[in-house]
């Protein structure tokens, strides 16, 4: 069920992103024992940055909180 309720949190960051104009996509990135460390909606109208997408926004974030720039595991 872990699957699930992670694809749920992606599929409701895609919705946010469409109710906001943008095109539905969300991301979402766990650790090795499933954690969710980020979770991203598509951003790049709200932005004006083209590099705003969904999973770019949602490695950012997880390598912000883990404080690496790799995102190992």
């Amino acid at each position: 069920m872990r699957f699930t309720s992670q694809m749920d949190l992606a599929l409701n960051e895609a919705q946010q992103a469409a109710l906001a104009g943008e095109v539905p996509v969300g991301a979402v990135i766990v650790d090795a024992r499933g954690q969710v460390l980020a979770a991203a909606g598509n951003r790049t109208r709200r932005d004006c940055d083209p590099t705003a997408h969904a999973e770019i926004l949602a490695i950012r974030q997880a390598a912000a909180i883990l404080g690496q720039e790799r995102l190992a595991g």
